[in-house]
């Protein structure tokens, strides 16, 4: 009993230091959010202002608590100093003026307000009802905000369906699609997630999810790394844990400052949105991590030549998307802050993420079996020979002239072989060739060279001969030009890494 008594005291004097103490920053938000006011209002005269969130924050609860005058004062000091708080000052001068029947003072400040301010929730509170009923400007201002939807964001919200079903086909398949698609379904769902956005407040709805505009940083840092993760799976390059962690490490930092606009009241109003989500929506932050993604995709899909000729063409139409988006991204935040922009400007950027969106749904619900690791030249393979002037006798004579070429002279091993220097061995062209490779080795033309450079390895591997020759030197020798390349492949192949299959060749031949 006396346990609980003392607890007890011990609250109640809590309180009571509370109240006697001064008025925080934290306790006068607390008191806006909750609409808790009046239990400040002895407290509110005597209050010092710590900044201007504050200040804001005391006015509404003086417009509460019935003392207008005071708040507008400051509401027009605050809406003068042109600060981070202006607009919503402007906004809750208009009401007091609404409330005060002061239409055109009240009009005035509602249309000095920046286009895209406003929503049709908070032209739809109660102080402006006579206003609608009457007045001809505000029942205009509120026709054109009021939540509706056009041909281009009815066109873009098609656009973002399409995109979510790509997203939950790649991410729920299980015996068709790989590991590396589950990054592909990230990154066509960040971008879902941040056209979503735009729509809900192109079209007004934004008022109806309001913790979407807090979140839609968050949805924009996953793009980069989701992209970069896919193509590293798409090249077969192995990557860590800790890889991923530091890789994902802003977007989550990100997400924890947003998280308690996400979790409380204040993501509901604008003018209580938490400093933390103004850090972390820092238009700095956000392009700066979209153009390091785009740089470092750019370097992966450039030095990524050994690899299957749809993966590369693939990762290329991706890369190329992403250096769009990112020059429509910059653009945007550079001309933001001219005098002659226009925030339908918007539209650019959700227009390439719409088109990066229908790509990826083209290719991927169309062309399924880009996915599953078919060469494009097979997927059109039919359509493409089917007027090709080789006979079946011609094709023979050509596979056994490329065997003799790959098995007696070893042209794999010139590291810069390409399909036409090939061709022009062989004295046919390069179409002639790719119809030879992929009717009768089921492969491409990388995948056939590199098979060959593969056994090569194998045989001198095994070869006491070549003990003293360092792996990459055979390599090299091979016709490989790159180290991470040479290791996929090898693996892929053999199943072991080529220095676990020397150890094993050498035990055998003890």
């Amino acid at each position: 009993m006396k346990t609980i008594i003392f607890f007890f005291l011990t609250f109640c004097l809590a309180e009571v230091g509370a109240q006697a103490g001064p008025l925080t920053e934290a306790q006068l938000q607390e008191a806006v959010d909750k609409n808790q006011c009046s239990t400040l209002a002895s407290r509110l005269d005597s209050l010092e202002f710590s900044s201007e969130r504050m200040k804001l924050n005391a006015a509404i609860c003086m417009y509460r608590n019935g003392e207008d005058q005071k708040a507008l004062s400051i509401f027009m000091s605050l809406r003068e100093n042109q600060g981070q708080f202006w607009r919503g000052a402007a906004f809750w001068i208009a009401k007091i003026y609404a409330a005060r029947k002061q239409d055109s003072l009240a009009m005035a400040s509602l249309l000095a307000l920046p286009q895209g301010f406003l929503t049709y929730k908070m032209v739809s509170q109660f102080e402006f009802d006579h206003l609608a009923a009457s007045n001809d400007a505000f029942i205009a201002l509120k026709h054109e905000l009021k939540p509706k939807f056009t041909f281009w964001t009815f066109l873009l919200s098609l656009v973002a369906f399409i995109g979510l079903v790509i997203s939950l086909v790649l991410m729920l398949g299980k015996s068709r699609f790989s590991a590396g698609e589950k990054w592909l379904a990230l990154f066509v769902f960040s971008f879902v997630l941040i056209l979503v956005t735009y729509l809900t407040i192109w079209t007004g709805y934004v008022i109806y999810f309001p913790y979407l505009r807090s979140q839609w940083p968050f949805f924009t840092l996953l793009v980069g790394p989701s992209l970069y993760f896919y193509l590293k799976e798409s090249f077969k390059e192995e990557y860590t844990r800790r890889e991923v962690m530091l890789h994902f490490s802003i977007p989550f930092v990100v997400f924890l400052l947003t998280l308690p606009a996400l979790l409380s009241d204040v993501g509901l109003h604008m003018q209580g949105m938490n400093d933390l989500v103004s850090i972390g929506s820092s238009s700095i932050l956000l392009t700066a991590h979209i153009l390091f993604y785009t740089i470092l995709i750019h370097f992966i899909t450039q030095n990524e030549w050994q690899v299957d000729a749809n993966i590369r063409t693939w990762s290329r139409i991706l890369a190329i998307g992403m250096k769009i988006y990112s020059f429509a991204f910059l653009s945007y935040f550079i001309l933001v802050n001219c005098s002659f922009f226009n925030p339908q400007w918007d539209y650019a950027i959700s227009l390439v993420m719409g088109l990066v969106i229908l790509v990826i749904a083209y290719m991927g619900l169309l062309q399924k079996r880009v996915f599953s690791s078919e060469p494009i030249e097979r997927i059109f393979s039919v359509q493409k020979y089917r007027s090709s002037s080789l006979t079946k006798g011609a094709s023979e004579a050509i596979k056994l002239k490329l065997e003799r070429m790959l098995t007696e002279e070893q042209v794999f091993k010139e590291n810069e072989l390409r399909l036409d220097d090939l061709a022009a061995y062989l004295n046919i062209n390069r179409h002639q060739l790719s119809q030879v490779i992929n009717e009768h080795y089921k492969v491409n033309f990388f995948e056939l060279l590199n098979k060959y450079r593969v056994a090569y390895v194998m045989r001198m591997l095994a070869n006491p001969a070549y003990a003293n020759y360092t792996i990459i030197q055979i390599a090299y020798e091979a016709g490989f030009n790159n180290k991470a390349s040479f290791n996929r492949y090898f693996k892929n192949e053999v199943g072991l890494t080529p220095s676990a299959y020397r150890i094993k060749e050498s035990v055998i031949h003890q």
